[in-house]
C-alpha cells in the first residue's frame, strides 16, 4: 500500500518542529522523514517512520485492516507512536493532526523527564545562585542575603514602633 503524496509533508511545521527529507524504501513499505527543531541553533533531529500494512514487521493480522504504524522519536529516544487506518492515512490533514499530537506528546515526556533542581548552584562565572523549586528566575545568592537582611531590619523597626 503506497502513501501517495508522502513528499508533500516536507515543510510541515508545528511549534518550531519541521519535517524535512521525506523518503521511502524501494518496496514503499517504510516511509521516513527527519524532523528538525528550529527552536535551537544546533537544530537537533528527531525521526519519523511510517510502516505500511505490507511491511515485513507487521504483515499478518493488520494487513487486512490496512493499519499503518507511525513512530516518532527524539535524540534522547523519547518516543510516541500511533496507528492509523487506510482511510485516515489518505487525508493529509489527518496526518498533520497526528504529527502535531505526537510532537506534543514527546514535548510533554521531555518536560516531565527534565531534572528538577533543589540545591544551591555555585558557578564562579555567575556567582552563587539559588532556585529551590526550579520556577521563575534564579536569584543571585548575595542579593538574596541583602534582601533578607533588609527585610529583617524593617521587621525589627516595625516591632520597636509598636
Amino acid at each position: 500500500m503506497k502513501i501517495k503524496g508522502w513528499e508533500k509533508i516536507s515543510g510541515f511545521t508545528y511549534k518550531g518542529y519541521t519535517i524535512v527529507n521525506p523518503i521511502h524504501n524501494a518496496h514503499e513499505t517504510k516511509y521516513e522523514a527527519t524532523i528538525l527543531n528550529l527552536n535551537l541553533p544546533q537544530k537537533p533531529k528527531w525521526e519519523l517512520s511510517v510502516l505500511t500494512p505490507q511491511h515485513k514487521f507487521i504483515v499478518g493480522e493488520n494487513t487486512a485492516d490496512g493499519i499503518f504504524f507511525i513512530s516518532m522519536w527524539d535524540d534522547n529516544k523519547f518516543s510516541a507512536s500511533r496507528k492509523m487506518n487506510k482511510q485516515m492515512m489518505k487525508s493529509i490533514s489527518n496526518f498533520r493532526q497526528t504529527f502535531e499530537e505526537m510532537v506534543d506528546e514527546i514535548l510533554k515526556i521531555q518536560l516531565l523527564s527534565a531534572p528538577v533542581s533543589h540545591s544551591i548552584v555555585n558557578n564562579s562565572s555567575y556567582g552563587s545562585t539559588i532556585n529551590p523549586n526550579n520556577y521563575g528566575n534564579t536569584i543571585p545568592y548575595g542579593q538574596m542575603i541583602q534582601t533578607t537582611q533588609s527585610l529583617l531590619a524593617q521587621i525589627k523597626k516595625l516591632n520597636t514602633i509598636n
